[in-house]
């Protein structure tokens, strides 16, 4: 996906990542990205890389709920 104009976001964008994931950051997508209105990510370490979020669990369900409540 990095420097490939095909992915771009556009709005609001929130973003997780796991830091045992080796995906990390989603910084670069809005550096590639032009119509982003606002951008804020966090971080979490849970130790199951990308299966941190194969389930609901409160370290990135209740970011997520705190960031949609702050958007109604």
């Amino acid at each position: 996906m990095k420097n490939k104009d095909l992915f771009k976001v556009y709005g609001k964008f929130f973003s997780i990542y796991e830091t045992s994931d080796m995906v990390g950051s989603c910084q670069f997508l809005i550096n590639q990205s032009t119509d982003v209105s606002s951008f804020n990510e966090i971080f979490i370490s849970t130790g199951k890389e990308h299966g941190a979020f194969f389930k609901p669990i409160s370290e990135w369900v209740n970011p997520v709920k705190k960031w949609l409540g702050d958007k109604v």
